[in-house]
């Protein structure tokens, strides 16, 4: 890979990788809204009967909501292996860039 292929590859993973961060602020920005909303969960129904069917539905929402919170790590688990190869990526397109304009010097 030459000097300009190298740049120009540095500049998309850049790129890349900028998205998949606002991408992964977004899941990270939810996952709060859904503690909250899990908390506040924990906390309604407190004073009903524990055989009362809205303890049950209750109690469905919350396996939901775990549920989903779990979806959503993996996600983000996701997103960071890929920052990582993306990083690595730029690594790799630094030094073709250096060993290009090095051996332009010569």
């Amino acid at each position: 890979m030459g000097l300009l292929a190298a740049t120009v590859t540095k500049q998309y993973l850049i790129a890349y990788k900028n998205d998949i961060e606002y991408k992964k602020s977004l899941i990270l920005q939810s996952k709060m809204n859904l503690s909250q909303a899990s908390g506040d969960l924990l906390h309604a129904g407190t004073d009903l009967d524990p055989e009362n069917p809205v303890i049950k539905q209750l109690e469905e929402r919350k396996a939901r909501l775990n549920l989903l919170e779990k979806k959503m790590d993996m996600e983000l688990n996701e997103y960071d292996e890929k920052l990582q190869m993306i990083d690595g990526n730029i690594k790799n397109c630094d030094k073709i860039i250096e060993s290009s304009i090095s051996s332009m010097n010569k």
